[in-house]
């Protein structure tokens, strides 16, 4: 079978649940394929041999005919057989592959599944198919797998595709865990900052209490000895010594409102908790009035 270039290349695709198919048609409708679908093996068949795919790619569980029996038909039918089908399987057991080569599917992929990895896999099958158009005769040999013996009947084309399937389904699970595992430790670095964050505001607010009942008592103290008719140079003393308590007590009410953990370098390793970043600070003015 020739696909012709000047065409959409067809797939067929077949799984029994509405939302998984709506979701596998939007995915290859968009990389530039033609579509048509099946919710079950039966509906397939007799699609493949109106439409004419060029690749199937059906899910296994599905009512009146499942996904390998669906293999089946499809490569005992003369005018089908030559036409790559791939399945979409959880490939739970070892036992999913014994059946995935009896039932003569050409490749595998995993669920659930990438979508960029399933596109690239859609299209070198495509790009392949044409090379393995020599189809050598099928031979049965027996295996053992998992302490179990089964007789499997397959050409050495088929079990290399399924053994490429198979490597290329272990790499990709090694992505997948590799990423996972690379969201987990940074998930796990925004807890530890979490926590240190609600253990930095504990002691900021012990701290920012301590400070501001003796500020807040000098401060009134400044007050009221300003309202006295003292000396100028006194009352110069007293004005400069209030203006720099009410910068204490505006660094302490930034303090008392942080709500992150912006540092500052000083120098060297030494960091300070930069405040001018706290925008839960609005107050510009005295803490104090001393003209109250």
């Amino acid at each position: 079978m020739n696909i012709d270039e000047s065409r959409k290349p067809k797939l067929l695709i077949v799984d029994d649940s509405p939302t998984q198919l709506l979701k596998l048609r939007k995915l290859v409708e968009d990389n530039g394929f033609d579509v048509e679908q099946a919710s079950n093996g039966e509906d397939a068949l007799a699609c493949a041999r109106n439409y004419e795919p060029d690749v199937i790619i059906s899910d296994i569980f599905m009512p009146k005919m499942n996904g390998y029996e669906l293999c089946q038909a499809i490569k005992l039918d003369p005018k089908l057989k030559s036409i790559p089908v791939i399945l979409l399987t959880t490939m739970s057991a070892a036992e999913s592959i014994v059946e995935a080569i009896n039932s003569g599917a050409d490749y595998f992929i995993p669920k659930p599944y990438d979508d960029k990895y399933l596109i690239a896999k859609i299209k070198y099958v495509l790009a392949t198919m044409y090379l393995n158009t020599g189809y050598s005769e099928k031979e049965t040999m027996e295996i053992v797998v998992d302490g179990k013996h089964h007789v499997v009947t397959s050409n050495r084309q088929q079990i290399l595709n399924l053994l490429l399937s198979t490597y290329d389904a272990v790499v990709q699970k090694n992505k997948e865990l590799y990423e996972t595992q690379v969201k987990l430790r940074e998930t796990q670095q925004q807890l530890i900052e979490s926590q240190r964050l609600a253990a930095i505001a504990e002691v900021v607010s012990t701290i920012c209490h301590e400070i501001n009942n003796p500020l807040a008592a000098v401060m009134v103290h400044l007050q009221s000895y300003l309202r006295h008719d003292l000396q100028e140079n006194y009352k110069k003393d007293f004005k400069q010594w209030l203006e720099m308590l009410n910068r204490i007590a505006a660094s302490v009410k930034k303090l008392a409102e942080l709500k992150t953990s912006k540092t500052t370098s000083v120098g060297g390793v030494f960091k300070m908790i930069d405040l001018s970043s706290n925008e839960g600070n609005t107050h510009d003015g005295n803490y104090l009035d001393e003209d109250q």
